[in-house]
């Protein structure tokens, strides 16, 4: 018997994960979209719990280029998640940016169990999924790099 067909991810299951990593690619390319579009998103986000730690932030400048910077990224994390290029790298972007939008919006002043069961979480943990079931190679362009990466070390 062969171990190696026992760690096959079955048919259906890989159709799953296309969708998923489809679905989260076209999310976040549709939220850098509407974030370089849509200036109302940035004043939403100073209204936010953390306004002093954003503010502060602002005056850095080491980190002003990252208000810029970020609705591209989201696009270009949206991108490579749809095509399924560089699947692995975009959903740990992903995870990064999630992350630094999720986090100021938590009032540390009244707990609450909405603030860790939200869709940034579940955000996040379908991004884990992304990550550890090679969800590139399937459908994706991530196979076919993968290929070709092989064929010249031969």
């Amino acid at each position: 018997m062969s171990t190696g067909n026992s760690s096959r991810v079955p048919h259906s299951l890989r159709i799953v994960i296309f969708f998923l990593r489809a679905a989260l690619g076209l999310s976040f390319f549709y939220l850098g979209f509407t974030e370089l579009f849509d200036p109302a998103l940035g004043r939403q986000l100073d209204a936010h719990s953390l306004h002093e730690l954003y503010a502060w932030m602002a005056t850095m400048p080491s980190l002003t280029w990252l208000h810029a910077v970020s609705p591209w990224v989201f696009m270009v994390i949206g991108a490579c998640l749809v095509l399924g290029l560089a699947t692995r790298l975009a959903a740990i972007l992903g995870i990064i940016f999630t992350l630094l939008s999720y986090l100021p919006s938590i009032s540390y002043t009244a707990i609450t169990v909405e603030q860790f069961i939200n869709d940034e979480v579940i955000i996040i943990i379908c991004l884990l999924v992304l990550i550890f079931s090679n969800a590139g190679a399937y459908i994706g362009l991530d196979k076919f790099i993968h290929v070709s990466f092989k064929h010249k070390e031969n």
